[in-house]
């Protein structure tokens, strides 16, 4: 008989244990608040196409997961995506080039992650409230809905809401650093008319917002219109949480027109408020965090130092501790 394992949180890191797990023939089933999955990686529809308003690309730096991205981009859910870097500092933009590789999936940035899982394996909409251990989890939903009889646990969440539901297991939960991850307010818009401007993507400094790209200019972002994604910074989202979306897209088309030297109008745009975002750079990565109690791992691109590769290297390193606890 298999082991049976509960994954709470279907972001990247989610995905990846439970691949992993799939794959040692283990039986795998994810729960996830939200109504996508991918978590941070998911991409929306709007502008006739899809829209990344959370993780922009990713990069490739360990042999494991370069192995998985080759495959990916064989099986056609991922491609490079060349980008025109530039960086804005003190009212100035100007170009900044390197050679990094930069990937996206395709034709949105979630394709990869979740390919080749059946849609049974996943209940969505689903806020896990409690979990308890007694020979087997047990875990309670917000919504009053019960799924018993897991033999390992997985909570593949922020940190601040791991450790809000490790009540048995005090030890662990105090190993989870609560305040790692930093809020983002995204917005994308889509503009009237577009940028004339080489630039399609902007690291700024000294402003509200931190990021800027075309999403249009990426491959397999077919669009009726040019439309670019702006994050916020941390500091900025944590002091606007409550900000509406007129609001950070009137802030947001001020902040292009200021880039560009060109009033930018807009035609549409769509909001994406993150709670736990950023990884603090100032925090120590703490790892995967297995508990001494209980079959029970918490993992996280958190748990590494942030990045999407992380992610799904806390992933495999989580279903492995899952394999031998």
């Amino acid at each position: 008989m298999s082991m049976r394992v509960a994954i709470v949180g279907a972001g990247v890191a989610g995905l990846s244990c439970g691949q992993a797990l799939l794959s040692a023939g283990a039986e795998v089933h994810w729960f996830d608040k939200s109504r996508a999955t991918a978590g941070r990686a998911s991409a929306k529809r709007a502008f006739g196409s899809h829209v990344d308003l959370g993780a922009q690309y990713f990069t490739v730096r360990q042999l494991a997961f370069r192995q998985q991205v080759e495959l990916w981009e064989q099986q056609q859910l991922v491609a490079p995506w060349s980008a025109k870097l530039y960086s804005f500092s003190e009212g100035h933009l100007q170009q900044s080039a390197d050679d990094i590789k930069r990937y996206v999936g395709l034709p949105a940035m979630h394709s990869p992650w979740r390919a080749g899982i059946s849609e049974q394996a996943f209940t969505l909409n689903c806020r896990i409230q409690s979990i308890s251990y007694q020979q087997g989890w047990q875990l309670q939903a917000e919504d009053g809905r019960c799924f018993a009889d897991f033999d390992a646990l997985v909570l593949a969440l922020p940190p601040a809401q791991a450790s809000a539901l490790l009540t048995q297991d005090e030890a662990l939960r105090q190993q989870v650093p609560i305040s790692m991850l930093q809020p983002c307010q995204a917005i994308a818009l889509a503009l009237s008319e577009p940028i004339a401007h080489p630039a399609t993507a902007v690291f700024v400094k000294d402003r509200p917002v931190s990021w800027v790209a075309c999403d249009s200019d990426k491959p397999g972002r077919q669009s009726n219109s040019q439309h670019w994604v702006l994050h916020f910074t941390p500091e900025f989202s944590q002091q606007h949480l409550a900000a509406t979306a007129d609001e950070l897209s009137l802030l947001a088309q001020a902040e292009l027109s200021l880039l560009f030297q060109k009033d930018v109008q807009l035609a549409q745009s769509v909001h994406q408020r993150w709670l736990y975002a950023i990884v603090d750079a100032g925090q120590p990565a703490p790892g995967v965090l297995i508990s001494r109690r209980f079959p029970c791992v918490v993992t996280g691109d958190w748990c590494l130092g942030g990045r999407v590769e992380n992610a799904w290297l806390a992933g495999q390193q989580a279903a492995k501790a899952v394999l031998h606890v």
